[in-house]
């Protein structure tokens, strides 16, 4: 009980702190104000005040003159994802006594992962402080990433950063009640979406991806739906509701409840494609200029994958990296709506080198 208190305590002060740049409390850096990042109100078309002197030279120049490796600028830090899990080993039979020991252990094993994935995101936040000095006022991490201010890691660090703040309180007060058993009672009640993805066990990983991707055959399986080439992020409300349906229930957009209820949350919903497809399209564009699919880690393939839709579950690294250096490809003639809302066997076959533009999505 002294452990859980404890770890719980940390927690809430973390969040307390962390909560001051989420809700705007303390006083923004001049060089970047902080609903720029902590707002879920990222704007891609924010107007650039006048006075901001821009570099000669921009995006790629502008990264390209760091030192960075392509691994170290592609891939966010390790901090970004959750840490080992060690856990005792079972042993059949065991006598009553080692078996409490066993329980001990492994609760005790829980409280000290949370506990790093909790750290993680203290220090992420830190990290994420200093980011904020080298971006102008007036740009959101999208302008950012593509005028050169941030690498593909970085803008990545910002965008977990933020959401694990936002998780942090109701996760501090469900650590705190249920202590030892919070991974138990996190699985049982579907609490996915309260907790840091710092602090997300591996069952509970694995668990998301098998139903994101069930419900993403089941979407496909109801017909086949073919998106438009033409259609770009100003184009979001016109889009037809089985293709806002489709691509929502593909990426996870909005919760498996409305499709029992019947009815489906459209403007909600195209609000956060809209974000969503934003993200994406600054993300193909950092992931050309900064190295490359294969310079990308096992885990960050997989995330770069699960974000566009694609299915990762038992495959190689090797199958997941093609997959997106197809999706590169196949953005050179096709838009995002289309690639997401059609499987890879329908893309366009790739043509040459995977180079994208900097263009309209």
């Amino acid at each position: 009980m002294p452990l859980r208190r404890h770890y719980a305590a940390q927690c809430i002060f973390y969040s307390s702190n962390c909560r001051q740049a989420l809700y705007g409390i303390h006083r923004p850096h001049p060089a970047f104000p902080a609903s720029a990042i902590y707002s879920s109100r990222f704007k891609s078309d924010v107007a650039i005040p006048h006075n901001v002197q821009r570099p000669a030279t921009v995006s790629s120049d502008v990264v390209k003159s760091t030192s960075l490796s392509p691994a170290a600028a592609l891939n966010p830090p390790h901090s970004t994802l959750p840490p080992p899990l060690s856990l005792p080993q079972w042993e059949p039979n065991l006598p009553k006594l080692d078996l409490l020991k066993f329980y001990y252990r492994t609760g005790k094993a829980y409280l000290s992962f949370y506990k790093s994935g909790i750290k993680a995101v203290w220090a992420n936040y830190k990290s994420l402080r200093q980011l904020r000095t080298r971006i102008p006022s007036g740009r959101s991490a999208e302008q950012a990433l593509r005028d050169g201010y941030l690498t593909r890691g970085e803008y990545h660090l910002i965008r977990r950063t933020r959401s694990d703040i936002s998780r942090i309180p109701l996760f501090g007060v469900v650590l705190l009640i249920c202590g030892e058993f919070t991974p138990f009672v996190v699985l049982f009640l579907g609490l996915s979406g309260a907790v840091p993805k710092t602090c997300h066990v591996p069952k509970q990983v694995d668990g998301a991806r098998e139903k994101l991707e069930a419900r993403r055959r089941d979407s496909f399986r109801q017909g086949t739906i073919t998106g438009n080439n033409s259609t770009d992020v100003g184009d979001i409300t016109k889009l037809p509701k089985s293709i806002l349906a489709h691509v929502g229930k593909s990426l996870g957009l909005y919760s498996s409840l409305w499709d029992r209820i019947g009815v489906m949350p459209t403007p909600f919903l195209s609000w956060r494609m809209r974000k969503v497809v934003e993200k994406i399209d600054a993300d193909d564009f950092a992931l050309e200029r900064d190295g490359g699919i294969e310079h990308l880690s096992d885990e960050e393939s997989k995330r770069a994958a699960e974000e566009r839709g694609l299915d990762v579950l038992g495959k190689p690294t090797s199958e997941v990296r093609a997959a997106l250096n197809h999706w590169l490809d196949a953005r050179k003639q096709s838009s995002i709506f289309h690639l997401l809302s059609t499987r890879p066997s329908a893309w366009p076959r790739p043509q040459g080198k995977h180079l994208i533009e900097k263009r309209k999505v």
